[in-house]
């Protein structure tokens, strides 16, 4: 689920290209933390309770989530990446980082369509609790090596090839 790089893997390479990798991975596990909840109400069988509604209620819903991209887009697009200098890690920067990618994450259709799509079959499993950590500790896997990989490539990025 967390592989492809869609909107939230941009927000987590940003984040991680600007602030360090401590911010990447606190935006990559708010990620997991939607693919955790998706996952459960998947496997607790709420997801069929919700897929009518969110049937019923798609073009509102891809509203919202399109202007929701729109802004992040716009957003990353008019602000410039600025390497923190500093390796201090501030919680209230990581805290922000992680709950406004819980939010962004929710309204991410590329997530929504995903889960959707494996709903049948995670309604059919019978060893839930597995199944939502196995969703989890793979998403939080790629999300440390996107981290990673990114926070490695970071020192040798001049601002020109930022921009």
């Amino acid at each position: 689920m967390a592989a492809p790089i869609g909107p939230m893997g941009m927000l987590c390479i940003q984040r991680t290209l600007a602030s360090g990798m401590a911010t990447g991975l606190a935006t990559g596990f708010g990620a997991g933390t939607v693919h955790l909840t998706y996952s459960a109400l998947a496997v607790l069988g709420l997801g069929s309770l919700a897929q009518p509604w969110v049937e019923a209620n798609a073009a509102g819903f891809g509203t919202v989530s399109a202007l929701t991209l729109l802004w992040f887009a716009i957003r990353t697009h008019r602000g410039s990446v600025a390497l923190q200098t500093t390796d201090v890690v501030d919680n209230v920067h990581l805290a922000r980082a992680y709950l406004s990618a819980i939010a962004l994450g929710f309204t991410n259709p590329l997530t929504v369509i995903l889960f959707l799509a494996a709903l049948h079959a995670f309604s059919m499993q019978t060893a839930a609790a597995p199944l939502i950590a196995g969703v989890f500790v793979g998403s939080a896997i790629w999300w440390t090596v996107l981290s990673t990989i990114v926070a490695m490539a970071r020192s040798r990025l001049t601002p020109h090839m930022l921009r």
